[in-house]
Parts: C-alpha cells; sequence; structure tokens
C-alpha cells in the first residue's frame, strides 16, 4: 500500500461524545459475557491505579483478535476509556448476515433457542450500526484468490481503510484488531498494514492497546484476562516494518499468565519423562508462579494464583487434558502422552489439535523471562 504523504490533522473537529444510550447499549453487551466465560479478570499496569485507558482524540485503540467471544470483551473495556468519545470499529460484513449468531456460535439446546431469536429479531445489524461498526469485507479470510484474478484485492483495502480513516475525520476514534484475523495458534497472527496506513494519514494521533488472553483450561467454559496497556508513541516518519513491530510488541506483552498456559508451558518441559506425581506438579505451578510474580512484576498473573481456586483449576487442567489425550493418571501419578508433545504439522486451528500447546503459545512474548525462572527451578 502505498503512503499517502499529505497528513490531515483534524484541528477542528468535534469528537463525538458519547450518549447515555450508548453506553447503557454496550452495558447489556457486557452483561451478556456470563453466558461465555466463567471467569473475568482485568490486569492494569501499577502506574495507572485509576484504571483508566487514556484514548484522547483522534486515537486508534487496537488488540488482538482470538474469536467472536471479543464482542463482549470490547464492551467490558469501554467504562475504563477516558474520555469518552464514539468509536468506529470494523465488523465482519457477515455479523450483518441471516442467522448469524447460529451459524458462528454452533449452540444448543435454549442457548440455540435464544440465539435463533436474536438473530430473527435483526436487533444485531442495528445495534453495531448504532455503536459505530463499519462493516468490511474479509478478502483476506473469504475470497483473496478470487479478488487477486479480478484485480481487486488492493482497491478494495485502500477503500476500506478510506472509509476508516473518513470516520476518524469525522470525530470519532477507532478500534480495531491490527491482525484483521483470528488466533490460529494461540499467538498472534501477522500484523497487517493497517495501522501503517492510519499513522501516514494522520498527523497527531494517539495509540492504546490491551491484550485478551482466554484460559480454555482452568473452567468449564472459557476465563478472560484482559490485560491493559499505556497510550505508546508510534513515530511520524516509522515505514511498515517499525509499525508492525511497534504494535506486536505492545500486544505481545500484554498476555497474561493463567492457569492454563502456565500448567501449559510448566508441562511441556518434561519431554522425554514418563510420568510425575500430582503433588509435586502442583507445588512446581505455585513455585513457578510466586517466582515470577517476584522477579517480573511487569508481567500480569491472574488473580487464581492467590487464593485456592488455583487447586480447582489445576484440576480442571488435568481433566481437560486427560479428555484431549494428552495425558493418563495413574494413581497418584500423572502420566505424559505421546500426543502431548507431538507439534501438528499444520497449525490452524491448533485449540482443537493440541489444546496444551495452543495455551504455551499464549505466553509467547514472555518466553524468554519464563525460561530464565524455570531453569531456577530445580525440576
Amino acid at each position: 500500500m502505498d503512503p499517502i504523504t499529505e497528513k490531515e490533522t483534524p484541528k477542528q473537529v468535534q469528537p463525538v461524545y458519547t450518549t447515555k444510550t450508548y453506553s447503557f447499549l454496550i452495558r447489556i453487551v457486557f452483561k451478556a459475557r456470563r453466558i461465555l466465560f466463567d471467569g473475568f479478570e482485568e490486569h492494569f499496569p501499577a502506574s495507572n491505579p485509576n484504571r483508566i485507558l487514556e484514548a484522547p482524540y483522534p486515537s486508534i485503540l487496537m488488540a488482538n483478535h482470538v474469536w467472536e467471544g471479543d464482542v463482549p470483551a470490547l464492551a467490558a473495556v469501554y467504562p475504563h476509556i477516558h474520555p469518552s468519545i464514539k468509536f468506529a470499529i470494523p465488523a465482519r460484513e457477515d455479523i450483518l448476515g441471516k442467522d448469524f449468531l447460529v451459524k458462528e456460535f454452533k449452540p444448543k439446546g435454549l442457548l440455540k433457542l435464544f440465539f435463533l431469536l436474536i438473530d430473527k429479531s435483526g436487533m444485531i445489524p442495528k445495534y453495531l450500526d448504532y455503536i459505530g461498526c463499519v462493516p468490511i469485507k474479509r478478502p483476506f479470510r473469504d475470497n483473496a484468490r478470487e479478488l487477486l484474478k479480478k484485480g481487486l484485492l488492493r482497491d478494495m483495502v485502500d477503500q476500506e481503510w478510506g472509509y476508516l480513516s473518513d470516520r476518524i475525520s469525522e470525530g470519532r476514534n477507532l478500534f480495531l484488531f491490527p491482525e484483521g484475523v483470528f488466533n490460529q495458534d494461540g499467538y498472534m497472527a501477522q500484523v497487517k498494514k493497517g495501522v501503517y496506513f492510519l499513522r501516514t494519514k494522520f498527523k497527531n494521533l494517539n495509540f492504546t492497546s490491551f491484550t485478551l488472553t482466554y484460559d480454555y483450561f482452568s473452567s468449564k467454559k472459557s476465563e478472560l484476562h484482559i490485560g491493559y496497556g499505556e497510550q505508546f508513541p508510534i513515530p511520524e516518519n516509522a515505514d511498515a516494518d517499525q509499525v508492525t513491530g511497534i504494535v506486536k510488541e505492545k500486544l505481545g506483552s500484554g498476555y497474561t499468565i493463567t492457569a492454563g498456559n502456565l500448567a501449559s508451558y510448566m508441562i511441556l518441559k518434561f519431554e522425554g519423562k514418563a510420568k510425575e506425581s500430582k503433588e509435586k506438579l502442583f507445588s512446581l505451578l505455585t513455585s513457578l508462579a510466586e517466582k515470577i510474580t517476584n522477579s517480573h512484576p511487569e508481567i500480569y498473573i491472574s488473580e487464581k494464583f492467590k487464593t485456592d481456586a488455583l487447586k480447582h483449576a489445576f484440576d480442571s487442567f488435568l481433566e481437560k487434558a486427560k479428555k484431549g489425550g494428552f495425558l493418563k493418571l495413574e494413581g497418584n501419578d500423572i502420566v505424559f502422552l505421546e500426543k502431548l508433545f507431538q507439534i501438528p504439522k499444520d497449525l490452524h486451528n491448533l485449540k482443537k489439535k493440541n489444546l496444551v500447546l495452543y495455551h504455551k503459545n499464549q505466553l509467547t512474548y514472555h518466553l524468554p523471562k519464563l525460561d530464565t525462572v524455570w531453569s531456577t527451578m530445580g525440576a
């Protein structure tokens, strides 16, 4: 994408501030998180005791993209944003299609009926339009080959980013997923050049990030952790690769250590060993978490490690890992099975193929620090 040399400075633009109705509708979505999540934690840097996410106009607020459950997560972030300016939010075009909830989440029983009623009511397209969602085609996921053959892919991408920049010029801040696609291996996908495009388009842009970490091991349903960042600069003369590196570093550093991903990291360290006692593994897990907290307070870590809930989370991890064929229990011993240490040739949808490795990958950015701590454990 060619950089735009003439940058805009929206000096005279009046920000579009939120209303009570806008805030109320977002709170409704936040309350719906209980349908998807068994647990919810937010983590702020020590330098931010007031738990405020600064986003003065014009701002871009960005997060990693994991799955459609990210939508209630955005609603959880909203009350922390200051000042309260409406957002433009790129949204998948198919969300506006027929029976989206039923097709996307494939619910069963009463939940399927509930989602079907919502789909038929048409409230989702109306709601998304009201809060500022911009329907975006998904050429990189759906029909890139066809668009390339027709010579339309570049024009489509330029047009849609141009449309989003227009929303900034009208007084809205912009929220986006800079990867553009769902995470497939537990960590971040390739960061696209949209942030670079907007950096070249506007002067005085502010950048803020937060990172979503999902723990699928520690409860019956998933647990959501939101790791908040702070405002950070992207130099106006930064090239596309530099912008990508800055964005990836900010999002990567915000991943939270959870009971599920730390247990996954730890158990994969036992490659080449046949088994270990449950008591020793749990003791190692608690000791590892304590040493990480003491050595690296800048890394977010779940509150579960401070409570008796950790024992239940570890038991849930073992049960799900057993069900997935990664280990088995022999009395008080945990036997490591071959599948646990096998890396699939294709990492697409790794969450289904190797949920343990998927969780370890969430910690990719932290691995150098974690490996240093692990080397002191004497395990």
